[in-house]
């Protein structure tokens, strides 16, 4: 008998998104992960590689939870602008307009 899995055995994705400017089509990537250890593993590696976007899937493609980099360019001081370190924010279902919930998820190769 095949028994179902158990709440911590549920498969998640962890999906993430960068722009890749005017020229170049973004970069959309998914790993699967069946355990809080895997889910951090791959969300911290996509903060470290600088994507826009991550987020967090469950089995039946919904959206528990998304980092966006928020950060902005800064004056280098001789007149031009320069990336600033990544700034990620999280969000959750209900903490953002149903309409900007909706336009980020678009961006993300979902499960």
């Amino acid at each position: 008998m095949i028994k179902p899995p158990t709440r911590s055995e549920a498969m998640h994705f962890v999906c993430n998104y960068n722009s890749n400017g005017p020229y170049f089509a973004p970069t959309k990537g998914q790993y699967h992960a069946s355990r809080l250890k895997d889910i951090i593993f791959h969300v911290r590696l996509c903060m470290e590689d600088g994507d826009y976007q991550i987020g967090v899937f469950d089995d039946d493609g919904e959206c528990k939870g998304m980092w966006i980099d928020e950060s902005e360019p800064v004056d280098d001081g001789e007149g031009g602008m320069v990336l600033s370190e990544p700034d990620y924010v999280l969000y959750r279902p209900g903490t953002m307009s149903a309409g900007m919930w909706n336009l980020h998820l678009r961006k993300f190769k979902r499960p």
